[in-house]
């Protein structure tokens, strides 16, 4: 009976060592969303307060969501693609795409003592309405982002497209 508690007492060791450098490492999760307004007078807020839920709750008074992004694990220098659209047949021929693609570059700069993460990138905004197309690039500087881990769940407005009438929030957590 000691050889076995023996044994289960040095397997419990080998599984501390190994989820006690993980956890350390701290997964973190970049969350990005995009908004279109829908009510012309609506004003996208600089930071948002709330969780996942509250943030929607919040956006919809007067903005439609386009996506919300969870990425999987992110590191340093992690590029984050993201496309989405819609291609619909036009009347009398032709395509409608209206849509975003999206390509985000990830910096961690974290020490043991503080968080620092940060995005910038490019996107392509696509919108077809009544036979007009617009394909409007947006470059979105880096931009430091709340860690949602340090107690208040906060999203930050990276970048707004007056002219098209969209917002891209970001945040990181763990």
């Amino acid at each position: 009976m000691l050889k076995v508690i023996g044994k289960l007492c040095v397997l419990a060791i080998f599984a501390i060592a190994i989820v006690v450098p993980a956890q350390a490492s701290g997964t973190k999760y970049l969350n990005i969303a995009m908004f279109h307004k829908t009510v012309a007078d609506y004003e996208f807020e600089a930071i948002v307060l709330g969780r996942f839920s509250d943030f929607i709750a919040t956006m919809e008074k007067g903005s439609q969501i386009v996506f919300l992004n969870h990425t999987a694990g992110v590191k340093q220098n992690d590029v984050i693609t993201l496309n989405v659209d819609v291609l619909s047949e036009a009347t009398g021929g032709g395509f409608n795409d209206n849509g975003v693609n999206c390509s985000f570059s990830f910096t961690d700069e974290s020490t043991a003592d503080n968080t620092s993460y940060a995005i910038g990138g490019l996107c392509a905004i696509f919108m077809s309405n009544g036979g007009k197309h617009q394909k409007i690039k947006v470059i979105i500087p880096s931009i430091d982002l709340p860690d949602t881990s340090q107690g208040v769940d906060v999203w930050l407005m990276i970048y707004e497209d007056e002219e098209t009438g969209n917002a891209f929030y970001a945040n990181v957590n763990n």
